[in-house]
């Protein structure tokens, strides 16, 4: 397995090329190949260094130019045309290669015998100095739709790169994207958890000016992803989400887009709630009744006058009360809130599980969305996201963000692995991106939704069987989605779907022992390892002040601290672009 690095150059900074260059050389060895493309520069001395590169007598060094400034594209095709390897690899002309982890990705690829693996990667800034890292999942079609997260480094087969059509001129500056899309409609790419690349975030790029990106880019992923549905045969409308930074006046576009599926029909929606008649709860030193405030918050959800659209499809409430309750007086509240639908009665016996399955037997909508009575609904249009999403055969479950009544994150998403199953919030800012992968506004992949908001479809849920019966208070939403999964379905949040959750008001959150175990027995492989969507990577782990843990926690911090301050200063006292130490020493410079 060749593999041929392709680095289109245009007028890069000398140091900052000088480095990319002998890092992707110490990577190639003498096995691989560097195929470098001068695209017309104007810099004296950036073309003197690639004068130095063609003259160096480097086997495994190609070097071609352009007559004209042609694009990136262009530029892109004619290394991939010139190189000899049967895998390639894009890099830019002003990142750093890491050889450890291309030697790991290379092995992932050739275990898995695939045409098309990925890396995690770390942003740095124009001197080298850690922004972030971006520890990636698994592969994630809904999020590679809603963000390009692979990126780099990423390797694929000449064969292919050419059934894809290559890199296509027109769209620069999301040129990545675009390929990426067409071949996922191919082949599914696997991904090495190693850092195989240093990604550099310079003031001023062709789609980028630091971290936002140009209206062009913008455009033209936008059109990257419409055509990619179209080739699949779906209807989809894209759109950017903004996103508008601490202090800053407006929002701006940071490469997030949200796709909508439009479905040939608009199905009707069922919204069960298992409750309690009379359950209340404590607002600003005021009782408050959790079913009401949580169908008035439907009701205002929803458009005053009905319309057959995504956004006010035919709906129906049922309220699956206890087996002592009223259902006349719960008919009364669904008559005042102007909704339709009606109230059923559990048997007796408490089994959370068994009062969902029953509110199914009752229901007719072909989209189920279980709603816990201790919610509030804060987003309008909810409706549309969720049937979009499970326009698509294979979404098992939709959910969205859930937040505390002080308005931080609940979760996000569930974070299964490890032996645990907790909620993920990486952040508790609702208002900030969530993660490196944006999580709190891309659309993603999650290994299981929350039950106070989970959506399916009938079709899905009756083909699992329900929720089952041995799980009567707790994780039986997360055993569906395990079940789900295991089926080759997946489960996704939509973040821009937003609701107040105030957890286990009706009941004790307390998970006793004994569904714990059974959990753990059932689904033992899934919970052994980390989750294939590396949530765990940013998920923050809490422990208590007074304990051995938390005191070499907060030990930690303070050593960080002082981290942070002497690598402030090195910066300040740096001049020139760097490397990382062990990634690339100036003694292994093969071209100066």
């Amino acid at each position: 397995m060749r593999v041929s690095f392709i680095v289109p150059v245009f007028d890069t900074e000398i140091d900052v090329l000088r480095l990319s260059v002998n890092s992707i050389l110490k990577a190639a060895g003498s096995e691989h190949e560097l195929v470098l493309v001068d695209d017309g520069s104007r810099r004296p001395e950036t073309r003197a260094f690639v004068d130095r590169c063609a003259d160096s007598g480097i086997a495994n060094l190609v070097v071609l130019r352009n007559a004209e400034n042609s694009g990136v594209s262009y530029t892109l095709n004619s290394a991939a045309s010139a190189a000899t390897g049967t895998m390639l690899a894009p890099v830019d002309h002003d990142d750093v290669v890491v050889s450890q982890g291309f030697e790991q990705l290379l092995r992932c690829a050739r275990y898995y015998d695939s045409a098309w693996a990925y890396s995690d990667e770390i942003q740095v800034d124009a001197k080298g100095f850690l922004i972030r890292r971006m520890f990636k999942p698994d592969y994630s079609p809904q999020l590679l739709r809603s963000t390009m997260y692979i990126n780099h480094l990423q390797i694929f087969s000449r064969d292919l790169f050419e059934r894809a059509g290559g890199y296509r001129e027109g769209f620069e500056g999301s040129q990545d994207h675009d390929l990426a899309l067409r071949m996922s409609e191919q082949v599914s790419p696997v991904h090495a958890e190693a850092v195989a690349y240093h990604w550099r975030i310079m003031d001023q790029t062709q789609s980028r000016s630091g971290e936002t990106l140009s209206s062009d880019s913008r455009d033209r992923a936008q059109l990257a992803l419409r055509e990619h549905f179209e080739r699949r045969g779906l209807v989809a409308r894209v759109e950017p989400v903004l996103f508008a930074r601490s202090g800053a006046r407006q929002a701006e576009h940071i490469g997030v887009y949200r796709s909508r599926l439009v479905p040939a029909r608009v199905p009707m929606i069922s919204i069960l709630i298992p409750c309690k008649l009379g359950t209340t709860r404590l607002v600003n030193g005021t009782r408050r009744p959790l079913l009401e405030d949580c169908l008035r918050s439907v009701r205002a959800s929803l458009p005053a006058k009905p319309r057959p659209d995504l956004v006010s499809p035919d709906l129906e409430v049922i309220l699956i009360l206890n087996h002592d309750d009223d259902s006349a007086a719960a008919d009364q509240i669904l008559s005042r809130q102007d909704l339709p639908g009606h109230a059923i009665c559990d048997g007796p016996g408490f089994n959370f599980s068994r009062k969902c399955n029953l509110g199914v037997s009752e229901a007719s909508g072909d989209v189920l969305i279980f709603l816990n009575d201790d919610t509030e609904i804060r987003s309008p249009e909810w409706s549309a996201a969720v049937i979009s999403l499970l326009a698509e055969d294979d979404v098992a479950c939709v959910g969205g963000m859930l937040l505390n009544d002080d308005g931080t994150v609940q979760s996000c998403g569930d974070n299964v692995g490890r032996n645990s199953a907790v909620h993920y919030a990486p952040t508790p800012d609702a208002d900030d991106v969530g993660d490196p992968m944006h999580r709190y506004l891309a659309d993603h992949e999650t290994t299981s939704i929350s039950g106070a908001f989970l959506c399916c479809s009938r079709k899905t849920f009756m083909n699992l069987g329900g929720f089952s019966l041995a799980f009567p208070n707790s994780f039986q939403d997360v055993d569906f989605c395990q079940r789900a999964r295991q089926r080759g379905q997946r489960c996704v949040v939509s973040p821009q779907i937003r609701l107040v959750h105030f957890e286990s008001a009706t009941r004790d959150s307390e998970v006793d022992y004994q569904t714990l175990s059974a959990f753990r027995s059932f689904h033992g492989p899934e919970l052994a390892g980390t989750d294939r969507y590396a949530l765990w990577r940013y998920q923050p782990i809490y422990f208590s002040v007074f304990s051995y843990n938390g005191l070499k926690v907060r030990l930690l911090r303070v050593a960080r601290v002082f981290v942070r301050i002497t690598r402030r200063l090195e910066r300040w006292l740096t001049r020139r672009p760097r490397c990382w130490r062990g990634v690339l020493k100036r003694s292994e410079f093969r071209v100066h």
